[in-house]
């Protein structure tokens, strides 16, 4: 591929540079703050994905197995983002934090799809707000086990 065509590919430069300054600003802050952060781009893009799976979806109980779904995606896209930008001087391998997200979601995972399927399916509530109190719902146990579990390291771990 020739030159002009590489160009017309890939990103402008200032956009790299860009990128760097906004992970710079964001781990030059406190935790707290950065945990922040990835919450409120990770609700929006929750959200998104969370509509667009409803759209898509034609399993019934149609809200619960749409937060499944969209909650699963989501554990991907949260884990690299909070590795990235909450926990940047994390020491464990990425497969390892991998792992530990998957295994602390399989816990808030049944406890929230409990909560969905009670909320739109027994109690009636329409399912958008069904997802945000049950995004609501998990949050302080997410903070929880990714700040105890998921993003730990132990002297085991650290790399040679």
């Amino acid at each position: 591929m020739d030159n002009e065509a590489t160009n017309i590919l890939c990103a402008p430069k200032w956009t790299d540079s860009l990128m760097r300054r906004l992970v710079q600003c964001v781990h030059d802050q406190p935790e707290l703050v950065r945990i922040a952060i990835v919450a409120a781009i990770g609700t929006v893009l929750a959200w998104i994905t969370y509509e667009v799976v409803f759209a898509l979806n034609g399993i019934e109980p149609r809200a619960t197995t749409t937060w499944i779904f969209a909650f699963l995606i989501g554990v991907f896209r949260q884990h690299h983002m909070h590795r990235t930008l909450s926990f940047p001087s994390v020491r464990a391998a990425y497969c390892t934090s991998l792992r530990r997200e998957a295994l602390a979601s399989v816990c808030i995972l049944g406890a929230s799809a409990g909560l969905n399927y009670w909320l739109t399916a027994v109690s009636g509530l329409h399912h958008r707000l069904a997802w945000a109190v049950c995004l609501a719902g998990v949050a302080a146990l997410e903070y929880a086990l990714m700040k105890l579990y998921v993003f730990r390291s132990r002297r085991s771990e650290d790399p040679q």
